[in-house]
């Protein structure tokens, strides 16, 4: 403290409480700002059941559709009406949509903003920096990630009874569709455009495994989302072949791997299955749709069935 300066005995202890911000220090002044404008009310607080809910993300604007009513949801991702990404595209119809921007989210005051780990970055950063409470949601790898995320969302929205149910339910339908012990796994490859596959620690390759078929993308030492060769499809020969529901929009060489004539020999000689990507493309129950059609398909080549 500088020679002459004198301060009150109630000054000086706030400030060794750390109450009293130095004026030259702008963080501290900016934290003072935080503090005070929560304790006057000037930024959202947040509520045991948010009713101005703002989702910044597809899988999010899907778990809100999923456990809240309609009219406490402010925004949703421009990505929930797209019917071919959006298992939830009937329902968000009405609600108005955001592209992830902080001059959309701002002047709708929401009490709870729903966004996921790899979006929307700098709007999801100020946001948490104005004191907003914002759920970031991380991708999910597995169905007890699924499970994990719904029973996150639904603690966010003050909704976890909901949420428990909705688990519940996915639980019986996979206990349903499990397959007998003992029983063999069809092998069987996810391929996508640009020879693009699904190995280990993927929601694809655990809704496989859940399905009782045997990945043949992990068993080749591919982990996460990697590219397989067409030479390497055609040589490990799995019974079942899973392509998404996607075309595409303009020609494009990414799909040309699908057209070969190698691949149409070797699909000919197995099950195709198509499983829409909406169903699994987020971390969300109606994976277990995606596990039943893979299930199907599981029974189909026991029983000497093909596509």
């Amino acid at each position: 403290m500088a020679a002459g300066t004198v301060l009150r005995p109630q000054t000086e202890a706030r400030r060794r409480a750390g109450l009293c911000p130095a004026a030259s220090s702008p963080s501290a002044i900016w934290a003072a700002f935080l503090i005070i404008a929560v304790v006057l009310g000037t930024i959202a607080p947040v509520h045991a059941q948010p009713d101005r809910i703002v989702s910044l993300n597809l899988c999010t604007d899907q778990m809100a559709l999923m456990l809240v009513p309609r009219e406490t949801i402010r925004s949703l991702s421009y990505l929930a009406v797209r019917p071919d990404i959006s298992a939830a595209s009937d329902r968000a119809g009405g609600i108005p949509l955001n592209h992830g921007r902080s001059e959309e989210i701002l002047p709708l005051h929401p009490d709870m903003i729903l966004a996921g780990r790899y979006t929307s970055r700098p709007t999801v950063f100020l946001l948490k920096r104005l004191g907003y409470d914002v759920l970031d949601q991380d991708i999910s790898r597995s169905i007890a990630d699924v499970r994990e995320r719904v029973r996150e969302v639904g603690r966010a929205l003050g909704r976890a009874s909901e949420a428990e149910a909705r688990v519940a339910a996915m639980d019986a339908r996979l206990a349903a569709l499990a397959p007998r012990p003992g029983e063999r796994r069809p092998t069987a490859l996810y391929y996508q455009p640009n020879g693009y596959t699904a190995g280990a620690d993927t929601l694809v390759g655990d809704v496989m495994a859940h399905a009782g078929l045997d990945n043949l993308g992990a068993r080749a030492r591919v982990r996460g989302h990697g590219r397989m060769p067409l030479e390497t499809l055609i040589e490990l020969q799995p019974e079942i072949l899973i392509v998404d529901d996607r075309k595409p929009q303009a020609p494009a060489l990414a799909y040309e791997a699908l057209r070969h004539p190698a691949l149409k020999a070797m699909i000919d000689r197995s099950v195709q299955v198509i499983v829409p990507t909406r169903l699994w493309i987020c971390g969300i129950p109606t994976v277990v749709d995606a596990v039943e059609i893979l299930a199907e398909a599981r029974e189909q080549t026991l029983s000497g069935g093909r596509s």
